[in-house]
């Protein structure tokens, strides 16, 4: 039976499966994509490159759209996504990193609720992006989410994210009125050789000092916070862990390590970056 059937000749619609595997239709000529309600997870480059792809309607159970997903499906028109995205056991669903990015004919977007995090890049330079709606589950839009959406006029956003990153808009017209709204935030990343960047960040205001925030498998407390400043503990991580001082709008190196891996496959790095803006 295989694991799509076509229909005049540019449509997949897939059987029973519940996950597209990682990169399995990477660059595929289809035209138009319809998910069924057995999919829940879309891995990482599934369908990148798809240049023909013009309408995605995506499984009312899907939970994940992961790294890259549809990145410059450049002749993207619209996607249908379903009413709510959460994993079976409830937790939050997942819209990856650059998931969207460069599909440059996106113009209108309904996120659906249950989402809590639109990660880095992920609609980044989606040009013709007139209307976007977020849930209002949502409680962070990370950097760069809908930087370069050069048209994106009409933002409906029923309640605001926690947690706003200072690049998230810009290159739009929402750019200076996000300015206005969001609040200092404390960005943790770590990169390595091995695979994609973890962001983790952290409502930076007054009112929680001394309160231990968890994200995934981080935590971290802050001590003091002002204009000019944050002083904050890592309390749970593999690396970088302890009391760390760093200035505003000024990214700052906590932990860097470089190394021979398996005695000759080539130098490895690890490194984690803070910045507070």
């Amino acid at each position: 039976m295989g694991l799509f059937s076509k229909k005049n000749n540019d449509t997949l619609k897939f059987r029973s499966k519940e996950m597209v595997e990682r990169s399995e239709f990477r660059g595929n000529p289809i035209a138009n994509l319809v998910l069924p309600d057995t999919i829940r997870i879309v891995a990482e480059d599934a369908f990148r490159e798809c240049r023909n792809l013009k309408t995605v309607t995506l499984s009312q159970n899907v939970c994940e759209l992961g790294a890259y997903a549809f990145r410059d499906c450049d002749a993207m028109e619209s996607i249908v996504f379903p009413e709510e995205m959460r994993y079976p056991d409830g937790s939050n669903g997942e819209i990856g990193i650059g998931c969207f990015d460069g599909c440059g004919l996106l113009r209108r977007l309904i996120i659906p609720e249950g989402v809590a995090v639109i990660h880095a890049n992920a609609f980044h330079n989606c040009a013709a992006l007139e209307y976007v709606k977020l849930p209002r589950t949502l409680r962070a839009i990370r950097s760069g989410a809908f930087s370069g959406c050069a048209r994106l006029e009409t933002l409906d956003m029923p309640a605001i994210p926690e947690l706003i990153a200072a690049d998230a808009f810009v290159e739009t017209p929402q750019h200076e009125y996000i300015t206005d709204l969001r609040k200092p935030v404390l960005t943790v990343m770590h990169t390595s050789s091995f695979g994609l960047p973890e962001i983790y960040q952290f409502a930076a205001v007054p009112r929680l000092i001394g309160v231990e925030q968890n994200e995934r498998e981080m935590s971290v407390v802050l001590d003091a916070c002002d204009e000019e400043r944050i002083s904050f503990r890592i309390t749970r991580y593999t690396h970088a862990g302890g009391s760390h001082t760093i200035p505003k709008n000024e990214p700052t190196r906590l932990f860097y390590e470089e190394y021979d891996c398996n005695g000759g496959a080539g130098l490895q790095t690890e490194e984690i970056l803070a910045s507070y803006r």
